[in-house]
């Protein structure tokens, strides 16, 4: 790969992506969310260990406690307001479910144990005034959104 093919890859080509890695990159302090009692103990320990592991490692940590990771991320969207933090947690959802599209039955899972569909979780945020955040809560087809597609069982 030449020059330009190595700055085309590393260059997010569109505003969403763009915007996307300026989330990523963002430091969130979970320590003072927990200090504030916004989040539990439990959600900030998996939080913390999640954001900081990598591909291999985040596949382990969802099997084995792929109810807690579901509880954690519901749980931070509905505690959090701060659209930074919210944007944040998205964007962590959708580099997950990215990864392996059949992530996406943790959160199924969890809102069948919880008697809820996966939906109530994700359309009140569909009434946030970030644009970002309503986009990466309601991206179409092309991803195995958690609002939008129907587990099939297939």
């Amino acid at each position: 790969m030449d020059i330009r093919g190595a700055v085309d890859a590393a260059v997010p080509t569109n505003i969403i992506a763009a915007k996307a890695a300026e989330v990523r990159a963002n430091q969130v302090n979970w320590q003072s969310y927990l200090q504030g009692q916004m989040i539990s103990a439990e959600d900030c320990e998996f939080i913390k260990k999640f954001e900081v592991a990598h591909s291999e490692e985040k596949q382990t940590i969802l099997t084995n406690e792929g109810h807690q990771c579901a509880k954690t991320f519901l749980n931070l969207m509905a505690h959090i307001s701060k659209e930074q933090t919210v944007q944040y947690i998205l964007t962590l959802i959708d580099d997950t479910l990215q990864e392996n599209h059949q992530r996406v039955n943790i959160f199924f899972d969890y809102a069948k144990k919880t008697k809820n569909t996966a939906w109530s979780y994700f359309l009140p945020m569909l009434n946030r005034q970030d644009l970002f955040t309503v986009h990466m809560v309601s991206q179409g087809p092309r991803h195995d959104s958690p609002i939008f597609v129907e587990k099939t069982g297939n």
